[in-house]
């Protein structure tokens, strides 16, 4: 009678493998997120412009917009539209799922069942990505429990949050990937599988070329310092199909255009020379497989060398990186108040806390991993986390959005330090020590230790909390006004041209048909600096630039906080004016409802 039992517990231990609970914590904590969101998702309330664009973007090509053509003609359209730096790649499988949803649910309930659930799927293959990436770690355990710590790792789990479309999550995702070839055995299949990820990575955003470039480095100084074959073999792999398949993946997103053009804030003509110039220089020194350390050394700095001879000589504009040609007034006004793309010390000391612990605690875990790792082999793996780990933290502190690439990596330490902790409590005899010291071991998952790193820190230095009133988070209806009084009124008028606050451009292209001068988008940078320059310059200019970009609209949102740093900036702006209620003589009210809070003025037609 005690066979079947004994039965029942193996197959169940069978059945239940890494794999399958990390699927079962993403599916519960993606259950969470629907149930949490549940209002956002029926009224399609985006937190993030980009989202709103990213659809807006998805629907023109649902429309017959070409798949090579990413213009987005409702931007600018006094200059013919704006050509956006965004790949195709994230748009592919939104388009696919709406186009495959729309003859059961009709457009707008497809549109938001496929916005609800394509960001928590793709987390699910980052889960399944860490747990296949990690588990060849020196203690095995750690690919049954890194599930659990990736649900608690705020900063990524939100990029994968319901109605998050947009391309941060695919980041992620492929920096992972590559993570997972890094840690597999040095073989020509590992390199080329990690390359291939690197390239799509690139694809996706150029913002991804510090991560690839880690993992190209790495690779190539195994080989110069021990010249192993297995070594020599991911390097070759990892670099030809870093080359090749940026080259694939560029010509199939953008066709031609794409292969020849010299963007410096996507993968175009200039990157492309660097890969292909550094791939060679990287094979021809593998296939001469020298025997002196500093010969290897010398070619590999010969190809690093060569590619950023390449990059510049193709482009000169990209050395100075992709928003060096921003007008200085859309940087004081817009850029920099984009806190992802701006360096750690521009938030909030408080929410220092919450990027650095994470990080802090996975470096001191994978050094311990590290230091007592028994085999080579071991070692190895746990040096890889370590690089990677540093290299994706101080990107993290530069550039904030990379956060969570670096959380990602600092989840096998977290995990490694979590079991050791959990083990001492364990053996720990007396009851409550066991018990506290069991709850202490908690602390290693990212956002409890963040938690209590932040009260501890908070307590003892008054000053790291925040302002009540920096505190103050508007919900996005209260930043953009759009709410249902607001769109109908705006749906009512006849399509034309809107010049808006920056922030506002992208929500008015996904709510309403109307076009619009400017986005927070910046290769449209002189459209957005009259933008700008027409709410916080001379007054006595802003009706020449309205007209010069032909917007028969302005509209804004009061609340808005960048609308509220335009009316701040001069007492006599058209912001303070119109704020004011006092509009110049060219601009006349447009009333759309008592209750929104929008308002819309009409430029009146000029004077002849």
């Amino acid at each position: 009678m005690t066979g079947a039992p004994v039965a029942d517990r193996v197959a169940r231990a069978t059945w239940l493998t890494p794999i399958r609970i990390a699927l079962i914590l993403w599916t519960a904590i993606s259950l969470i997120a629907i149930v949490g969101k549940w209002h956002a998702i029926g009224v399609l309330e985006l937190g993030d412009t980009d989202d709103a664009m990213r659809m807006a973007q998805v629907r023109d090509l649902l429309a017959g917009q070409g798949w090579w053509d990413l213009n987005q003609y409702r931007v600018n359209p006094a200059g013919g539209g704006v050509l956006m730096h965004w790949s195709r790649i994230v748009d592919a499988p939104l388009a696919a799922g709406i186009l495959l949803l729309k003859p059961l649910f009709g457009q707008a309930l497809a549109e938001r069942i496929v916005m609800t659930l394509w960001p928590p799927l793709l987390g699910a293959a980052l889960s399944i990505a860490c747990v296949l990436g990690y588990r060849d770690l020196s203690d095995r355990r750690i690919a049954w429990v890194v599930p659990l710590f990736l649900i608690l790792s705020g900063f990524v789990v939100m990029q994968f949050r319901p109605l998050r479309v947009d391309h941060h999550g695919w980041q992620i995702f492929l920096a992972m990937l590559i993570m997972g070839q890094a840690l597999r055995p040095a073989t020509w299949r590992a390199g080329l599988i990690a390359g291939l990820c690197a390239a799509a990575l690139l694809a996706v955003s150029i913002e991804g070329l510090p991560i690839v470039a880690l993992f190209a480095g790495l690779a190539a100084l195994r080989w110069a310092l021990y010249g192993r074959t297995g070594d020599r073999a991911r390097m070759g792999g990892y670099m030809l199909a870093l080359a090749g398949g940026a080259i694939l993946f560029q010509f199939v997103t953008r066709g031609p255009v794409g292969l020849a053009g010299t963007w410096c804030d996507s993968l175009s003509a200039p990157y492309l020379a660097a890969f292909v110039g550094a791939a060679a220089v990287v094979l021809a020194a593998a296939r001469a497989n020298p025997a002196q350390r500093v010969t290897r050394f010398a070619l590999l700095a010969g190809a690093a060398g060569l590619a950023a001879g390449a990059l510049v000589w193709t482009e000169p504009q990209c050395a100075k990186g992709p928003f060096a040609s921003l007008d200085p007034i859309v940087v004081k006004y817009w850029y920099r108040n984009v806190l992802e793309g701006q360096p750690l010390w521009a938030s909030l000391p408080f929410d220092a806390i919450f990027v650095l612990t994470p990080s802090l605690v996975g470096l001191a875990g994978s050094l311990l991993a590290w230091r007592g790792s028994v085999t080579a082999g071991d070692r190895r793996n746990w040096a890889t986390v370590i690089i990677a780990l540093l290299g994706a933290a101080a990107l993290s502190l530069l550039v904030l959005r990379s956060v969570s690439t670096a959380h990602v990596f600092a989840l096998p330490g977290c995990a490694w330090l979590g079991l050791r902790a959990w083990e001492r409590a364990r053996a720990i005899p007396s009851a409550l020590p066991r018990i506290l010291a069991s709850a202490a071991a908690g602390l290693t998952l990212p956002l409890p230790g963040s938690i209590a790193a932040a009260i501890i820190l908070g307590a003892l230095f008054p000053a790291l909390k925040p302002d009540e009133k920096e505190a103050v988070v508007l919900a996005p209806i209260e930043r953009t006004c759009l709410d249902s009084v607001a769109l109908a009124g705006l749906g009512q008028l006849p399509p034309t041209t809107i010049l808006t606050p920056i922030d506002l451009g992208a929500p008015l292209i996904f709510w309403t048909r109307h076009s619009l001068v400017a986005s927070g988008h910046h290769r449209n940078r002189e459209a957005m600096a009259d933008t700008i320059r027409v709410f916080v310059g001379d007054p006595a200019q802003a009706e020449a630039l309205v007209r010069k970009q032909q917007a028969s609209l302005i509209v804004f949102c009061r609340s808005a906080a960048d609308f509220d740093q335009y009316r701040r900036a001069r007492k006599d702006d058209l912001a303070a004016l119109l704020y004011a209620g006092k509009p110049p003589a060219w601009l006349e009210a447009v009333p759309i409802g008592e209750k929104s809070g929008l308002s819309v003025w009409r430029v009146r037609p000029a004077a002849r």
